[in-house]
């Protein structure tokens, strides 16, 4: 699940009944961040939803908690290498 809110460390580490800093060490232990699994997460659901649904890129930027689309087209781009548009455009074979 995406939240519509951003969901913090804090937020994260009571979701699993511990301490903020006991879960940023645990994380670090095994190589990855809070906010890499956020990132990683909110890309699979992006992708899927630009694959399987016809929402414009705003609609998508709004149901992952982005502020803006523009926003979501750059952290989608660092994610992918490409927009949302041809990312969905290669996937889906429409010119």
């Amino acid at each position: 699940m995406v939240p519509n809110q951003p969901l913090q460390g804090g937020r994260g580490a009571a979701l699993f009944a511990m301490h903020t800093r006991t879960l940023e060490r645990r994380l670090e232990a095994r190589g990855t961040s809070f906010q890499e699994l956020v990132d990683e997460c909110r890309h699979m659901v992006a992708r899927q939803l630009l694959e399987d649904t016809s929402l414009d890129v705003g609609e998508i930027a709004v149901s992952l908690g982005f502020a803006r689309g523009s926003t979501f087209s750059r952290a989608f781009r660092r994610w992918s290498g490409t927009t949302p548009a041809r990312w969905r455009t290669r996937v889906n074979g429409s010119v």
